[in-house]
């Protein structure tokens, strides 16, 4: 039986403070802090993955921790404000792994004279997400999502040009949808801006589901690449590319 969203957030932030405060955790701490009854709290904390009276915090209990809560439908800005920019990332990896995407992070793409690097590239079908991850403290101002905009129309049009380069139309291959999209631990204040989507890492899930259903309906472009290609063959398509131009400089 999954227990109450309420009681899972209270005790989760309960959890993180105490553990960024390098207090004790155990079982007796968390409920006094969180106002939760020993037995709940424990029912709770061995739902979420974590056992004993006492016990530590690792990065990745933590991640699954708060992938847990998400999926009973926690509010996941409460939780967000709680997660390092290592955390950010390895929790997004995971909800999009588990989405059945595939993942490259870091990626630097180069189209002749132009240069772009990509957060993180997740492809899955015919849909490549180009995801801009940003570990914001607050919501930016409206003149800096504009500016996310420019550096992902950028990146958009390098990726373009260089699959275009790499595999030449033919009519055996499938469209791919290039979707742009800038992610947050918060929502910002724009959903939809210029066709571009931001989000939260809290709604990423819905987020995907959305890009799945409607991607004709925001910013994107269209490619054509052989449809049995996986996302690590593309890769090193990608980076041959790339040496063989910077060897003819």
């Amino acid at each position: 039986m999954k227990p109450s969203p309420e009681l899972v957030t209270r005790l989760l932030e309960a959890l993180f403070r105490t553990w960024e405060e390098g207090g004790r955790l155990s079982v007796g701490k968390l409920s006094e802090r969180a106002l939760i009854s020993r037995e709940q709290t424990a029912r709770i904390l061995s739902w979420l993955g974590i056992s004993g009276r006492e016990f530590s915090l690792t990065e990745d209990v933590k991640i699954d921790a708060v992938l847990k809560a998400f999926e009973i439908g926690i509010d996941g800005e409460r939780l967000s404000r709680h997660l390092a920019w290592r955390e950010f990332e390895k929790l997004v990896n995971k909800i999009l792994r588990r989405s059945d995407y595939q993942t490259e992070w870091n990626l630097t793409v180069t189209h002749k004279r132009e240069r772009c690097q990509i957060d993180l590239l997740a492809y899955r079908g015919r849909i490549m997400l180009l995801i801009d991850c940003k570990h914001w403290k607050r919501p930016p101002p409206p003149s800096a999502e504009l500016k996310m905009v420019e550096v992902q129309e950028r990146r958009l049009r390098v990726l373009k040009k260089l699959l275009q380069s790499i595999y030449p139309p033919d009519e055996d291959f499938h469209e791919l949808y290039l979707v742009p999209m800038v992610l947050a631990l918060y929502q910002p204040s724009k959903r939809i801006l210029n066709g571009h989507l931001f989000g939260s890492i809290g709604k990423l899930r819905s987020l995907i589901e959305y890009v799945e259903s409607a991607y004709f309906h925001v910013r994107h472009e269209k490619v054509k690449i052989p449809a049995e290609l996986d996302l690590q063959k593309i890769i090193r398509d990608l980076k041959e590319k790339e040496a063989a131009f910077e060897n003819k400089l």
